[in-house]
């Protein structure tokens, strides 16, 4: 009998332990700040980035083939939140882009934009140089072209440079010489294969030993053998030329800089009349015509350094003061 009162009187405990005990437990309210799409829209339909909570990214997966410079995204929130800046567009190479959402209770969330193009890879280039003969080009060449498989066809998304042992870049830029730049393409040797050029080698550049690197939007490669930068023949700018005795003109070359330049002169009755150079840098040179010079139109001619006679093709024609 006792061990029953015991057993019922535990029993009763229990049962009264538990009625205290019980709470109702609601679930955490969701989170009001997320981006909950991301989309870009392009020819032939929409493109979805991946919003992933937990590393707070968004990954868009952007086929080459579209070749964008800038992705215009669209972008949905959590009811209520709103953006921390004004939508702009993107450069498809921006490796910073970060989106801020705060909710209506004034809580934030950041995520990190990541763009990756998918471009067919490895780039390829076809080399300039052997391994036992060395490309060289002139400072300030306008004719430089690169090869490779580039896969694209705006002449923009692609950029090729010269790079010295510091691994500092110089561009080659495309040079206007010739006329619109572009990118042309070819099968050579069964493969397809795209030029860029025709580039031109900075005129500031020294002379010296490069590595040759391209990048395709997000591909980067270098060329196996270097390319070695030289002084070339000089290139001078068309006249004609109209100056009085005793003054001076100037001559420049958008082209292959100015180097060793000795002379500069004409044929007056036969005989070699020398118009002394003032002055003279890479791209601009200060020609005097002597105050004994009579008038007349004549045929300037040029010498630099070893390189045989320049002979222009373009007048000096000297009046009287």
């Amino acid at each position: 009998m006792k061990n029953k009162l015991t057993q019922l009187l535990c029993l009763l405990l229990t049962v009264a332990t538990l009625a205290a005990c019980k709470k109702t437990i609601g679930l955490d309210p969701l989170p009001a700040n997320k981006i909950t799409e991301f989309k870009v829209a392009v020819s032939d339909g929409n493109i979805f980035g991946a919003i992933d909570e937990t590393d707070k990214t968004i990954t868009l997966y952007l086929p080459y083939y579209y070749e964008l410079d800038v992705i215009e995204p669209a972008i949905k929130l959590s009811a209520g939140a709103k953006l921390s800046e004004t939508l702009a567009p993107v450069g498809v190479l921006d490796t910073k882009k970060t989106y801020t959402v705060i909710a209506a209770d004034q809580s934030t969330s950041t995520y990190k934009l990541i763009i990756k193009l998918n471009q067919i890879s490895p780039l390829v280039l076809t080399e300039l140089s052997t391994a036992t003969t060395t490309s060289t080009m002139a400072v300030g060449a306008y004719d430089v072209r690169v090869q490779g498989n580039f896969n694209v066809s705006d002449l923009k998304k692609i950029k090729a440079f010269l790079v010295d042992k510091g691994n500092k870049e110089y561009e080659l830029a495309p040079s206007l010489s010739l006329g619109t730049p572009s990118v042309s393409v070819a099968i050579i040797a069964g493969v397809k294969t795209y030029t860029y050029g025709y580039l031109q080698v900075p005129q500031t550049l020294d002379t010296g030993t490069y590595k040759v690197r391209v990048k395709v939007q997000a591909l980067t490669a270098e060329m196996k053998h270097p390319v070695k930068v030289v002084y070339g023949r000089p290139g001078i700018n068309y006249g004609p030329v109209i100056v009085k005795q005793g003054e001076t003109f100037k001559i420049n070359s958008s082209q292959i800089i100015f180097h060793d330049f000795k002379e500069f002169y004409i044929t007056v009755n036969g005989q070699k009349t020398l118009l002394p150079i003032v002055s003279y840098t890479r791209t601009e040179a200060v020609i005097r015509v002597p105050d004994t010079v009579p008038s007349g139109v004549y045929t300037p001619i040029a010498s630099f350094g070893t390189w045989p006679l320049s002979t222009l093709n373009w007048s000096v024609t000297v009046t009287a003061k």
